[in-house]
């Protein structure tokens, strides 16, 4: 009876400290890859499972970040439905093509999706193509990400920028 007690005791107490010990949150496969520079310094980068939010004048904070296999299954969805890459490398306006210019201008724009075999990168300036469908598609893939991004609760407790750009 002694033993088992004691046995009991061992184990209770083993329990007790292998739960007291930080056990690492591994991230989820990143079978979708994304780097997504956006909005100045707003950097998506699942190739590190990383996060990088701009606070303007407090600079910026890195953080551990990736997407789960739902979330990604999602950006799939989107990357088909708005044909991501057949899209062209880089949209720049021409002449026939109405435009508007955002200023203060964040600067180029990347998004890189590397999924099985496909790896595309497009790059892009902020302006506004108005009548290029494309174009509009690629805003809307962009917003898409976004709101993933922002409704996830590492990105949640991020502390909020201040300041402005001009």
């Amino acid at each position: 009876m002694k033993f088992i007690n004691t046995s009991i005791l061992l184990l209770l107490f083993g329990l007790i400290i292998s739960s007291c010990q930080e056990s690492p949150v591994e991230p989820e496969e990143q079978f979708v890859q994304i780097y997504f520079k956006y909005d100045f310094r707003n950097e998506l980068n699942t190739f590190e499972n990383t996060y990088q939010k701009d606070l303007i004048l407090d600079g910026v904070i890195k953080v551990p970040f990736w997407l789960t296999a739902e979330e990604q299954n999602k950006i799939l969805n989107k990357v088909n439905e708005v044909d991501f890459f057949s899209m062209p490398d880089t949209f720049q306006y021409s002449s026939e093509d109405s435009i508007i210019i955002l200023i203060p201008d964040p600067g180029e724009q990347i998004l890189r999706i590397k999924y099985e075999q496909k790896d595309k990168t497009i790059i892009w300036s902020f302006l506004v193509l108005a009548n290029n469908q494309q174009f509009n598609k690629l805003l809307q893939f962009k917003n898409f990400i976004i709101s993933i991004i922002e409704s996830k609760p590492e990105y949640k407790i991020l502390p909020p920028h201040r300041g402005g750009y001009l």
